[in-house]
């Protein structure tokens, strides 16, 4: 992949009113958004070209649950205080270099932030509380924006459901089975417990498959879980993030 374009470090118009309304939804209902974000983030282990790049990092494989905190850990960051503190700019920085000089291209880059835009979302109307407002959809899309802009993205969709369109085209385009996407899935499946009540959570992985689409089960070789307990499994979910949310 070629180096990020260097981004302007300068605020944009609009400033960070612009996603305040993501900023209360991640507030109010943290464990849906989170959830989803995990789950969002396994779909790229069923593209080749990611699966190869996060396989060859090696963070995944060996300390699943530390990078999937480290990551949902820099985006709540950012989206809580903003990317105007010494600490954001630190935390900017530092997705920066990690992601300098990895073999992938403007358009992984740009499929990866909408998936962590798009997905949360669909999953929250799917499973969470309430489905996100237009005004909740738009403002994760400026959050994401600004994000993209400042680690050195270029050509983002004009808008969210823009976003959304081109993520899933590049699913359509690209989705294959993989020895890497398989080996990644194993290793972070597990992590998906992390996110539940102790008395459920060694059936985290099993969930995890049942949420998962045809497709990207598929490209990832997990089998076609029976349909009463994807049924059992989504309405367990919905109980519990209902209880989480509105404790």
């Amino acid at each position: 992949m070629s180096e990020p374009i260097a981004a302007d470090p300068r605020p944009q118009p609009g400033g960070e009113h612009t996603w305040a309304a993501y900023r209360a939804l991640a507030r109010t209902c943290p464990k849906t958004l989170k959830t989803g974000l995990n789950l969002a983030f396994y779909r790229c282990f069923a593209v080749p070209g990611i699966a190869r790049v996060l396989a060859g990092s090696g963070g995944i494989t060996r300390r699943p649950t530390a990078r999937a905190k480290a990551t949902g850990a820099h985006l709540f960051r950012l989206l809580e205080e903003g990317f105007g503190t010494a600490a954001a700019r630190e935390t900017v920085r530092h997705l920066r270099a990690v992601h300098r000089g990895l073999p992938a291209d403007d358009g992984a880059y740009a499929y990866v932030l909408g998936l962590f835009c798009v997905h949360p979302l669909r999953f929250m109307a799917r499973y969470g509380p309430r489905p996100a407002t237009a005004a909740e959809r738009d403002a994760a899309y400026a959050f994401y924006a600004e994000l993209g802009r400042r680690m050195g993205l270029t050509g983002l969709p004009p808008d969210f459901g823009a976003l959304a369109a081109f993520t899933d085209a590049y699913e359509a385009r690209r989705l294959r089975p993989t020895p890497e996407g398989r080996a990644l899935w194993r290793a972070a499946r597990q992590v998906f417990a992390e996110r539940l009540p102790a008395p459920v959570a060694p059936l985290g992985p099993v969930l995890a498959e049942c949420l998962l689409d045809e497709a990207v089960r598929a490209a990832l070789g997990v089998g076609r879980r029976p349909r009463p307990l994807r049924a059992a499994a989504g309405g367990a979910l919905r109980r519990y993030l209902a209880r989480a949310e509105n404790p």
